[in-house]
Order: C-alpha cells, then structure tokens, then sequence
C-alpha cells in the first residue's frame, strides 16, 4: 500500500449481525441489525433493499421524520417500519 494516506484507526472487529425479513401491509423489510459498540442504547441497521445504513435507539425512533429520511422511505413505510423496531429494538 502506499504512503499517500495517513490512516487516523484501521481495526477489524467481529460482530453479531441479526438478519430479519418481514412482511408489512404495504412491502416486504429486509434488514440487517448490529449492537453498537460505542453507545450499546443504539443499533446499526442495515436496510438491504435500498443500501442504506442508520444508527437508531428507542428515542430517535419517536423523533418525526428520522426513519424517513436515514432510510429514504415514505412516511407510510416509515410506520410500519418504526412498528416493527419498537419490537425488537
């Protein structure tokens, strides 16, 4: 490798990953779930379907708009996927 970039961290780390597909009213969720390291109140969730990746914990699930925006989904999507992660988060 050369020396053109100065690396600030490079750790490899291994993690549990919780894989979850369901079917809400509307579509079909597949997600990916890891504990956080850093702030375990919080999960990092992987969206498979649209390649989107958010750091969420049970308070910013109640924050409007968050589950829209992070995973770029409608605000019908959202609540059903905000359901299903109360569930389990």
């Amino acid at each position: 490798m050369s020396k053109k970039y100065e690396f600030l961290k490079d750790e490899t780390k291994t993690t549990k990953v919780r894989y979850i597909s369901f079917m809400g009213e509307y579509h079909r969720y597949d997600f990916a779930f890891m504990e956080h390291e850093e702030d375990p109140a919080k999960i990092i969730v992987l969206f498979l379907q649209k390649n989107r990746l958010a750091v969420i914990g049970k308070h910013s699930l109640n924050e409007p708009g968050n589950i829209e925006h992070n995973l770029h989904v409608s605000e019908i999507e959202a609540g059903e996927i905000r359901r299903f992660f109360r569930e389990i988060i």
